[in-house]
């Protein structure tokens, strides 16, 4: 087991100190644009989609499945 003392000197060595007393920038505003952005679909959403709707057809039980780990 580590002391705690090494530990500490260990974390110290590990990260060094941070000389910013500020961000550089504002992450707000990058966050909103991001969340109001439209959804895309890609090829691989669109083709999961497609099997889970075929499976689907094939094993109607299996929506009871499907929506015990939804």
């Amino acid at each position: 087991m580590i002391e705690h003392d090494r530990l500490a000197r260990l974390l110290r060595d590990a990260v060094p100190p941070s000389t910013a007393q500020a961000p550089s920038r504002d992450l707000w505003p990058a966050v909103t644009s991001r969340g109001h952005s439209p959804v895309s679909w890609t090829w691989f959403d669109l083709g999961m989609a497609a099997a889970v709707v075929i499976v689907l057809s094939a094993f109607p039980d299996w929506l009871w499945l499907l929506a015990y780990h939804l």
